[in-house]
């Protein structure tokens, strides 16, 4: 709808009727009499129709249900929600947004517990690090790309300081970038996928030419998540080849610096958005043997771990990512150097021995990264937070 929106009205008009559509609270969503009422403060699209187009369908909805089997009466609200909440009838305020500035401003002395959801790193981190991976592609190409950063405008600083624990997507290195300006209670979440293909199958059905191939799998933020260092180094090493998936016509700034790279290039091959559950996907995967991803700042980088879990391909990935497998390949640096020598090192495997890291690979994510850990350790972070251990 905000698409069509953004298409058809004037700048003014579809602010305003984002805004209103922005302001609803979904009520009660389970038709519950519990004792207990939160609020959770996130997007309401999961909470009107079930979609695959992000794991954040799934985890919206994975939050409203666990607080309703922690006892509470669940309402729900988008995080961009400006309107005056009635802060006195809820016990518990989790999620991110809008809402926790008012909490921590308001004059209530009701103890309102509050949890803050980190589906990315630290925003003093993602801002920071973002920007200057423009001002690399600056420096590199005399022209500023700041639409294909990852900038969050609305910091709510209130909400990564004082809330009563911090819940971070992805593993250690995103939590540990909440510590370095909280001291509370700190968890991090392992990132879930949607499994859609065999990856057994796949990784069987991949042939020896797929060692020469590579796969950049991400959406919005192209600089933020490195396809410009992809560009430079497979620009000038054309003897492997770089499939790449995603919206980019999106940032069509970025397409006119980089078009050379993205359209001239007989081992550059542009897929555009990619269904997860078509054929399409499954080919792409049977095709390449590395996903390679340098972003800068990610909450456990779900596209990597669709692309791992439902193919088994080799992450070659930062530790920005805020994944890992026990079976990756670093990428130490945002230059060309670290892409060079992480590359190298992947081509110095054997066929065979590629072959047994991508069912490592896929074993590890297949085990570690489903939508059933999430729920059980989202709720375990939950109860730790909240002081929950023995029942309700």
């Amino acid at each position: 709808m905000k698409k069509t929106l953004k298409k058809l009205l004037p700048e003014k008009i579809k602010n305003l009727i984002i805004e209103y559509i922005g302001n609803k609270t979904i009520n009660n969503y389970f038709k519950k009499s519990h004792s207990k009422n939160a609020l959770l403060s996130y997007i309401l699209a999961p909470f009107k129709k079930d979609s695959m187009s992000h794991t954040n369908f799934f985890e919206a909805q994975a939050w409203a249900k666990i607080l309703d089997e922690l006892g509470y009466n669940v309402d729900i609200i988008d995080y961009r929600n400006s309107k005056k909440i009635d802060l006195s009838t809820y016990d518990l305020i989790c999620g991110f947004g809008d809402v926790f500035q008012q909490v921590f401003e308001s004059s209530y002395h009701k103890n309102i517990q509050t949890i803050y959801y980190g589906a990315g790193m630290h925003v003093c981190h993602q801002n920071t690090t973002s920007l200057q991976r423009v001002k690399d592609v600056y420096i590199k190409k005399g022209v500023w790309l700041g639409k294909s950063a990852r900038f969050v405008e609305k910091t709510w600083t209130h909400q990564t300081s004082l809330v009563g624990g911090i819940i971070a997507l992805g593993n250690e290195v995103c939590a540990n970038s909440y510590r370095k300006y909280f001291d509370g209670k700190v968890y991090s979440l392992p990132a879930l996928f949607y499994e859609t293909q065999n990856g057994e199958n796949i990784i069987r059905n991949r042939q020896r030419s797929s060692t020469k191939h590579y796969l950049w799998f991400g959406s919005s933020g192209l600089i933020h998540k490195g396809l410009d260092l992809c560009l430079d180094y497979f620009s000038r090493n054309q003897d492997v080849f770089l499939h790449i998936c995603g919206p980019i016509e999106n940032e069509k700034e970025f397409i006119d610096v980089y078009k050379k790279e993205l359209f001239d290039l007989p081992n550059v091959e542009l897929h555009g958005f990619i269904d997860i559950d078509s054929k399409e996907f499954e080919t792409i995967l049977t095709m390449c043997s590395f996903i390679i991803f340098p972003s800068c700042s990610e909450g456990g980088s779900p596209s990597t771990l669709t692309v791992i879990g439902n193919g088994g391909l080799i992450p070659i990935i930062t530790k920005e990512t805020t994944i890992e497998t026990g079976h990756e390949i670093w990428i130490e640096g945002f230059d060309y150097e670290s892409i060079d020598k992480a590359i190298k090192y992947s081509q110095a495997f054997s066929f065979e021995e590629i072959k047994e890291l991508h069912y490592n690979n896929l074993k590890f994510v297949k085990a570690n990264h489903t939508r059933e850990i999430y729920c059980e350790q989202l709720k375990k972070n939950i109860q730790n937070i909240l002081g929950i251990t023995n029942g309700l």
